[in-house]
């Protein structure tokens, strides 16, 4: 089971998370929790699309990376996590 780094985002009842390596490919929810787990669906659902039309599904990159690349502000209340293809 592959697992990508995933940027939580948002508060009260508004919560997202977005997969950069997988471009498009994010989920949401009224939690945390449930932002995670629609992320994990939407990461199935992307790839199995990529793979239908033959082409290639992105390896994920290191936490490290990501925090080089600035694509994670934890400045503004981002957070990594963690999330596995269901």
């Amino acid at each position: 089971m592959t697992g990508y780094v995933g940027i939580l985002d948002g508060s009260n009842d508004v919560w997202g998370v977005r997969v950069p390596d997988l471009p498009g490919c994010h989920g949401g929810g009224v939690s945390p929790e449930q932002a995670i787990a629609d992320a994990s669906l939407a990461i199935r659902e992307w790839t199995e699309a990529r793979v239908a039309k033959q082409l290639p599904v992105p390896k994920p990159r290191a936490l490290a990376d990501l925090l080089r690349s600035g694509e994670i502000d934890s400045a503004h209340g981002d957070s990594a996590v963690i999330v596995r293809q269901r």
